[in-house]
Parts: C-alpha cells; sequence; structure tokens
C-alpha cells in the first residue's frame, strides 16, 4: 500500500484524471502500477464493460470476485461464462472466515438482523485483506449511480490505495452501447427485470423508471455494502 505523504496526489490526479477510461487502464496496469493492481467486480449487470476493457489491456491483471455464500446461482455461472468469454486468466473468487460466520450468522439470518454487519462479514473483510497486497484499485462505480456514487471521481485515495474509477462519468445509454457494439453477454437475471445484482436476500426486481440501484437492500436505509465507504480509523 502507498504511504500518501510520501505521494503527490495531487499532481497526480492532474497528470492522469483526464484520461478515457481506455488510457488510463492502460497507463495504470501496463505501467504505473504493473504487478500491483487489482480489479474488483461483482459479475453483475454491468460488470462485464470494466471486465472487457481490462482484458484489451492484460488479460493477466488480478480479478477479484466476493463470492458472499448468498449469491444468485445465475451469477456464478456468469463468472465462469465471463471469465472464458474474454479469457481472464487471474480471477480469484474469495469467500467469507467460515468460523465467523458461525459465530455471527449462526442463524444464517443476519441480513435481517443488521444488513451492515453481514455485508462487513462477507464482503468488506475478505477484501480489505486481500487489497492489502496491492497499491491500486480498479473498480467499475459510476456516478450516475446517485447516492454515495453521485461525486466519485475518476482517480480517488482510500486506505492506502489509488482507486481508480475508469467508467465514473459513463451512463446507463453508453454502458448499453458498449456491450452490443461489442457483443458481450449479458448477465441473465436483466431479463427477468434486475438492473443492479447482489446477494440474493438483498437484490429485488426494479421497474423501468426506477433508479438502477433502487433494488438493493431495498426498504433499508442503506445504499452501500460497505466496501467503498469502509474507513478502518471510525
Amino acid at each position: 500500500m502507498i504511504k500518501f505523504n510520501n505521494f503527490d496526489f495531487q499532481n497526480f490526479c492532474l497528470k492522469y484524471s483526464k484520461l478515457n477510461a481506455v488510457n488510463i487502464l492502460k497507463v495504470m496496469i501496463k505501467d504505473i502500477f504493473r504487478g500491483r493492481i487489482v480489479v474488483t467486480s461483482s459479475f453483475g449487470a454491468e460488470s462485464i464493460v470494466i471486465l472487457h476493457l481490462v482484458s484489451k489491456v492484460d488479460r493477466n491483471t488480478p480479478i477479484v470476485f466476493l463470492n458472499t455464500g448468498k449469491l444468485f446461482p445465475e451469477t456464478l455461472e456468469y463468472v465462469d461464462e465471463v471469465r472464458e468469454k474474454l479469457k481472464l486468466n487471474k480471477i480469484k473468487i474469495l469467500k467469507p472466515d467460515p468460523y465467523e460466520l458461525k459465530i455471527q450468522d449462526k442463524n444464517n439470518n443476519l441480513y435481517k438482523l443488521n444488513s451492515d454487519l453481514c455485508c462487513h462479514l462477507r464482503k468488506v473483510v475478505p477484501l480489505q485483506k486481500a487489497l492489502q497486497n496491492y497499491d491500486a484499485w480498479i473498480n467499475g462505480r459510476k456516478k450516475f449511480h446517485g447516492f454515495e456514487r453521485k461525486n466519485i471521481k475518476q482517480i480517488e485515495k482510500a486506505n492506502g490505495l489509488i482507486k481508480i474509477n475508469p467508467l465514473y462519468s459513463w451512463d446507463f445509454k453508453d454502458i448499453k452501447n458498449y456491450i452490443n457494439k461489442n457483443k458481450l453477454p449479458e448477465h441473465p437475471l436483466i431479463k427477468k427485470g434486475y438492473k443492479s445484482i447482489g446477494c440474493i436476500p438483498c437484490t429485488s426486481k426494479v421497474a423501468d423508471d426506477e433508479p438502477q440501484r433502487s433494488g438493493r437492500w431495498n426498504n433499508k436505509n442503506k445504499t452501500e455494502c460497505g466496501i467503498h465507504t469502509y474507513n478502518p480509523l471510525i
């Protein structure tokens, strides 16, 4: 991880933040953070875009996928489909600590009682351990998702990492056009009415006129799982 007191983050952003998605991926993966950068993907409704872009730069870029133990079977099948389609060579599947789950979620209903803790155990903790091995983190967040994401920038810093959001300015139309133009496989649940896809208990279908992520943690005061908002100092 980076010691930011020895890293000129402001000038780094000025130099690279105006690059488009393809070029920023090229310079970060092949040059600046070569061998020290990782991609995280949920293999959800929009994930194929960032994964396809990364595959065109380097198919050996490490990709981390969080298998929480509560995902749709269609998502797990989609991981295999995308891996084969894009020839991704380094997908690492992370799982929560079974010992911690046995203690904290012994009745397998923590998502009902404390969804924040459930996400923390199943997503945040495994990912934070994995990220310790890297200096930079590529993800697929976009401003049009709204809520906490509406003000994200292309380059950020978080918990000792440079965080790269290559698609931050893309909208839903951009995503659909890219998928169609490149004839990429969509997540099978999209046709069933899901716009944003996470764990089964906390994902619901949404209407055409509803925001992309409105089906996540429906009826809960929650819009993020925590992997992008985690602060170890809090």
